[in-house]
């Protein structure tokens, strides 16, 4: 969302921002507005909730008039924009940024989320736009395969897209299964997230210092079981690569278990939390190729933006991720472990790696944050223009 106020604010547009009031570091772009939020100390500032009535939509209504509301969680900034854009009779367009459907195989209690869509988010949503949809449905079982929690919750976003004048999605295999969900094609947008133009300034300001045939494979991540790196360490130890090493970025509750699965192996290195933009660029232009083991979790793959940036070959093996690779550009694996070390096996050949890499860069200008803006302009111009025209 900052690069998204920086871009829409150097094209001209106006944008203020509505954001809550705890742990809020403030932009210095744009008009900001302090919303009041239920939250519980010690959670992730993340889960802060907006208050979302009536009275606190007419109070920032009485501040400010806007041409077209954009709401980014489907929690409070949902409700709170559905009954802005009801006030102010204007377009409201939402983005649904995670696959909250992806979390369930691997995260205990990831169900309470779906509870929490069901039982409150779209209550709450029906109360706020005070219009009748027709039913949803669950997708195919062919097509999401996390079970039924899953597939519910591709059910709840389809409710939500279908609540809202249009939503966005960061990746097509997203916009397809919301729309199956909801029985029809529901105007929608893939807008992919750009790379950070600090990140690519960094990339270009660093040299590269590693010299010699040894291979390094990065992961960039956090270190959560939905990421599913102990597959990752697994493939490559099984592979059994005496000039090639793997390094691992990132930090989270599974550091202990990575680092014992990994133990005995002095070709794997754990850098942990990097917090400079500079201190990851350096692992990016350092680096032979870029290894991603998540599988049907990630919405986007923002490192695989980063991967472009830097011009990086790709391993991967969740085919739905399909911004920012190619065939010509990027590895497409088995989720197994032995397929997986079948890769780091193929991605070993320089000149397969070489030409990869060129194919890489040819991605980098249609995964600009400047073309991201665009197309949310694009967005927001459609939907004016409708409402101007069907009012």
């Amino acid at each position: 969302m900052q690069t998204q106020l920086e871009e829409l604010t150097a094209m001209g547009h106006e944008v203020t921002l509505i954001a809550p009031d705890r742990h809020l570091q403030k932009p210095r772009l744009g008009r900001i507005i302090e919303c009041p939020t239920i939250y519980l100390e010690g959670l992730p500032a993340h889960l802060s909730v907006l208050h979302c009535s009536d009275r606190r939509a007419k109070l920032i209504s009485s501040v400010a008039d806007f041409d077209v509301v954009h709401s980014q969680t489907e929690r409070g900034a949902l409700v709170l924009g559905a009954r802005i854009a009801r006030l102010q009779n204007i377009p409201h367009l939402h983005t649904f940024h995670a696959n909250i459907a992806g979390t369930h195989q691997t995260v205990r209690g990831a169900f309470f989320g779906t509870l929490s869509y069901r039982l409150l988010v779209l209550p709450a949503l029906r109360g706020a736009t005070q219009q009748d949809t027709p039913p949803a449905k669950l997708p195919s079982a062919r097509h999401e395969t996390g079970g039924l929690a899953a597939r519910t919750d591709w059910k709840s976003f389809a409710q939500i897209a279908q609540r809202v004048d249009a939503y966005t999605v960061p990746s097509p295999f997203m916009r397809d299964l919301i729309d199956e969900a909801a029985g029809e094609r529901l105007p929608s947008y893939v807008v992919p997230t750009g790379y950070n133009r600090g990140m690519l300034d960094a990339i270009g300001e660093t040299q590269r210092e590693r010299e010699g045939p040894r291979v390094r494979f990065l992961s960039i991540g956090r270190l959560a079981k939905e990421k599913r790196l102990d597959v990752l360490i697994k493939a490559f130890r099984a592979a059994d690569l005496p000039d090639a090493e793997l390094v691992i970025v990132g930090d989270g509750d599974q550091r202990d278990p990575l680092k014992r699965l990994a133990a005995g192996a002095d070709n794997i290195d754990f850098r942990w939390h990097l917090s400079s933009l500079s201190a990851i660029a350096y692992e990016l232009v350092n680096a032979d190729a870029l290894v991603l083991s998540s599988y049907r979790f990630d919405s986007q793959g923002l490192v695989i933006s980063e991967a472009v940036a830097a011009g990086l070959p790709v391993m991967y093996c969740d085919g739905r991720l399909t911004v920012g690779t190619s065939p010509e550009s990027a590895l497409l694996t088995g989720p197994d472990v032995k397929s997986m070390a079948r890769g780091f096996v193929a991605m070993m050949d320089p000149a397969k790696r070489r030409a990869m890499s060129a194919a890489s860069a040819k991605l980098l200008p249609d995964l600009s944050p400047e073309r991201t803006a665009e197309r949310y302009v694009a967005a927001y111009h459609d939907l004016i223009e409708e409402r101007t025209t069907s009012g």
